[in-house]
């Protein structure tokens, strides 16, 4: 007769590799690469909005991506333009930092490769903002974008911002999510 305590454990740890596999975190979608402004536009219809501007998504780690957005104002193309932020994968989603993220939202489409940004103003009018970015892999050469590129790279890993914020995996990543476009709602 076997006994009945090895079968149980083997059982259990069958059981437990099946769930563990089950449970593995799903991987992060390809949002790695280059994106060119596709358009750029305001309600209510304003110059808030922007001419030319380039995002650049980075992997950081397993769990962390850099976004960095270099733009030209559509009404003041000198003005300081761009921002950088971190976002952090989890087994719910993937979430922008918490820190100055919680006027915008930002949309992936996986099928298109199309990035939306989603930006509330602050402004008597209530205005909105809706970029579209679409990748791209031509090199970044407009010297105006170039230049402000750098400058958000240099932001990003500012030793200065490190000391006083911290580094970024010990940042908050609760309020903000990225949204995925749910690729099997199109499929029949």
């Amino acid at each position: 007769m076997t006994p009945f305590f090895p079968i149980r454990g083997a059982a259990a740890a069958a059981a437990l590799a099946l769930c563990t596999g089950a449970f593995a975190q799903a991987p992060m979608p390809k949002l790695v690469g280059e994106y060119n402004l596709l358009s750029s536009t305001t309600v209510p219809p304003s110059t808030w909005g922007y001419s030319k501007a380039r995002v650049s998504i980075k992997q950081l780690d397993d769990h962390h991506l850099l976004i960095l957005l270099a733009c030209e104002w559509k009404r003041e193309p000198k003005a300081v333009c761009g921002d950088y932020f971190y976002a952090q994968w989890r087994d719910d989603g993937l979430y922008l930092q918490d820190m100055n993220t919680f006027a915008m939202r930002l949309y992936f489409d996986p099928a298109s490769r199309k990035l939306t940004i989603i930006s509330r103003g602050a402004d008597a009018k209530q205005s909105v903002r809706h970029e579209v970015f679409g990748t791209t892999t031509a090199p970044l050469t407009d010297p105006a974008l170039v230049r402000r590129m750098k400058r958000e790279q240099s932001n990003a890993d500012s030793k200065e911002n490190r000391r006083v914020f911290g580094p970024y995996t010990k940042w908050d990543y609760q309020e903000n999510r990225i949204e995925f476009q749910r690729q099997d709602v199109t499929t029949p």
